[in-house]
């Protein structure tokens, strides 16, 4: 009996020597591992107890790309590369592989969006409203961080990367919900975790703006559009929705409501601690620079009209 437990303890620590090494064995115990378990990455992806109240005061809701390439790993590139033929016998020298980076996309977000669930329970007990989208969308309310793993591993990452309906269905639930409570609701905090870029970007930027229009405050809504992996298009099509859609114009936003984060911002704090600083920092949406007293004169005449 004492044999059999001392293989058994072999080979657990001969499966997890490995798995940190190549990062390749048993990839869920070793990213759970790395990023949650060390004592540094505790400390380092834990929130203060502030932080925690700050997202609580916020309809937060996660919405997640699970287009085929988010079946990649974090360090792999979304288009292929050729790998350069062997010469003779050399044989290359094998390349140290950080167990974080060979994990696909949808295993981090997974484990990134349990920690979160688990992290802010207290301030929001029912849970996370999370929606997953490719081509089409689904979206499930009272996620737990218990639930998080379940609905993570009964859906298969497939298709494209159509962002503007899960906006628009988002966006109508918060003024609908806003409407019927006479304006006294959370601000919405979306928080879309993407690998690549928007193949519907022109549908994108007109939900954001016709979002925009229909808010009565800058602080109403927050979207955080959040980098997963290492796809090189992505930035500049995402910037392209951070600072390019407010200016003065009826078809411009009226609000920038739009925060985007690379990938190499949100490794090295994970993703509760990105939302945490994107809110305690007192984020309000900025009016377009040089339209304020326009502005302000339209919302004047509008009133008076309705009057």
């Amino acid at each position: 009996m004492k044999g059999a437990k001392n293989t058994l303890r072999k080979f657990f620590l001969w499966q997890t020597a490995l798995a940190l090494t190549i990062g390749t064995a048993v990839p869920s115990f070793a990213t759970t591992l790395v990023e949650f378990s060390v004592p540094q990455f505790q400390k380092q992806f834990a929130l203060r107890e502030p932080e925690i109240q700050k997202l609580g005061t916020y309809d937060l809701a996660l919405v997640i790309d699970k287009s085929a390439s988010m079946t990649y790993r974090l360090n792999q590139r979304n288009a292929p590369v050729q790998k350069p033929d062997i010469v003779a016998q050399e044989i290359p020298t094998p390349v140290a592989v950080d167990p974080s980076e060979s994990i696909t996309r949808w295993e981090w977000c997974k484990n990134q969006a349990a920690n979160l669930a688990n992290q802010i329970r207290k301030v929001l007990p029912s849970g996370l409203k999370i929606s997953m989208f490719s081509n089409n969308y689904n979206s499930y309310s009272d996620v737990d961080g218990g639930k998080v793993e379940t609905l993570f591993n009964e859906v298969e990452p497939s298709g494209g990367t159509h962002v503007s309906k899960v906006l628009a269905h988002h966006f109508d639930e918060y003024f609908a919900r806003r409407d019927a409570n006479g304006g006294h609701t959370k601000p919405l905090l979306l928080a879309m975790i993407t690998d690549g870029a928007p193949e519907d970007t022109y549908r994108t930027k007109e939900e954001i703006i016709r979002a925009t229009k229909q808010m009565k405050s800058s602080d109403e809504i927050l979207v955080a559009i959040l980098q997963v992996g290492n796809d090189r298009r992505a930035p500049k099509i995402l910037a392209s929705l951070d600072e390019g859609l407010v200016g003065q114009g009826a078809q411009n936003a009226k609000y920038d409501i739009v925060e985007v984060k690379t990938f190499a911002e949100i490794k090295k704090q994970g993703l509760a601690k990105t939302l945490a600083n994107l809110v305690t920092r007192d984020h309000v949406a900025s009016v377009p620079q040089g339209s304020q007293e326009q502005q302000e004169s339209q919302e004047l005449q509008s009133k008076i009209a309705h009057n």
